[in-house]
């Protein structure tokens, strides 16, 4: 490709001279080929111009088919300058592009936000677009294993204008139970005990029996036949029927936002680092909500620094309401609903009476939840020189 080559047609003869000429005279020849008139064959550009006199000597005529090759190529296009430029102008650009990062990919996030990761990265100077040689690894993720104490390891490996980012979270220490430390267990609030469970100390409360909090439940003071005492850590779970209330208010005139028929989208090419707009507008109301989306072109797997977002406007109109007592008691239920599923998610509801109450322009839910739940809770016994 960069030295050549002639594809061309031998005739006359006695071809077979031409090819005792070309091997005493170590020129390469391939492709050979037979023809009625001789045979075809190919060889280097420059050994061509210099065979031809020997050819005449040989009898033989030759007679060029084809040309390949990069000679030919800036031969046939050595009048039109602007493509020699503009392939020269690819090249330096090429070289200059990849002394840039155009993709970075972060791996092992689990609980961090892969946002909040990228934010850091570009406060220590790694981002799309960030000039390579300026850029030092090692400086990276040791600056960012400083300020983020939820990162146990990180690596940021460069290849090509590719980053990646390896991060392993920081794990949790495992939880030890102290199991030496002589305790009581007792009631964190009132119940009815329905089962103990027993596995350490002495049991005072028996089942089926109303507690009170701080009750003792299990006593971490054992005696024997003999009269001795001793103390152990006392270690059981409780299950008891408990009594929870909670209050929910709303008033009965309020505000809220309410969707309209009005939306737009708005698109953006990312290029090279760079956002440009492509598809402009906006909504009328002062209140909207936006939701953004981010496709990045990724042929065969391989992350480009082309994409587009697409962002999704939303236009909301302000409306004040009254609410009345249906509408009213739809909003408690709701909320109460979500005091279950996040305040009693260690308990199990068996039942729940409510009581909608209307007083001072407002609406009051009050919720009497009947629960089963372990009310065990462990405290120390002291051990020093005064205590009884």
């Amino acid at each position: 490709m960069i030295r050549g080559s002639v594809s061309f047609s031998v005739s006359g003869r006695y071809p077979e001279r031409f090819l005792n000429i070309t091997s005493r005279n170590r020129v390469r020849i391939w492709g050979v080929r037979r023809t009625e008139e001789g045979f075809t064959a190919c060889m280097y550009r420059a050994d061509y111009r210099s065979i031809r006199p020997l050819a005449r000597g040989a009898g033989v005529r030759l007679k060029v088919n084809q040309k390949h090759g990069l000679p030919e190529f800036l031969a046939r296009y050595r009048d039109r300058a602007g493509i020699i430029i503009g392939a020269c102008a690819f090249i330096v650009a090429v070289f200059v592009m990849s002394l840039f990062v155009w993709s970075i990919e972060i791996t092992g996030l689990d609980t961090v936000s892969e946002a909040r990761m990228r934010s850091d990265l570009r406060d220590q100077g790694l981002y799309v677009g960030a000039f390579k040689p300026s850029l030092d690894c090692t400086r990276i993720a040791r600056d960012v294993l400083l300020i983020r104490p939820d990162i146990g390891w990180m690596a940021v490996n460069m290849t090509g204008s590719y980053a990646c980012v390896e991060v392993k979270e920081e794990a949790p220490p495992p939880l030890v139970e102290d199991v030496h430390t002589p305790c009581n267990v007792k009631a964190k609030c009132d119940g009815q005990i329905l089962r103990i469970d027993a596995r350490e100390g002495d049991t005072v409360i028996l089942e089926g029996s109303g507690v009170i909090e701080g009750q003792l439940i299990v006593s971490g003071v054992m005696g024997d036949e003999q009269g001795a005492y001793r103390l152990v850590h006392a270690d059981a779970g409780v299950i008891a029927r408990t009594k929870r209330e909670a209050s929910f208010t709303v008033s009965r005139s309020g505000c809220s936002l309410r969707p309209n028929a009005e939306s737009l989208q708005r698109q953006t090419v990312d290029l090279f680092g760079i956002q440009i707009p492509c598809r402009l507008g906006a909504v009328n109301s002062r209140y909207y909500a936006e939701i953004s989306r981010s496709e990045a072109l990724s042929p065969l797997g391989i992350s480009l620094p082309v994409g587009i977002t697409t962002q999704t406007v939303c236009a909301f109109d302000y409306e004040e309401t009254e609410w009345d007592e249906n509408s009213a008691k739809e909003i408690l239920n709701r909320e109460s609903r979500l005091y279950e599923a996040f305040c009693l998610s260690d308990c199990t509801v068996e039942a729940r009476e409510e009581q909608l109450t209307r007083q001072n322009g407002a609406y009051t839910l009050n919720v009497i939840y009947t629960c089963v739940e372990d009310i065990a809770y462990k405290e120390p016994i002291g051990t020093d020189e005064n205590t009884q």
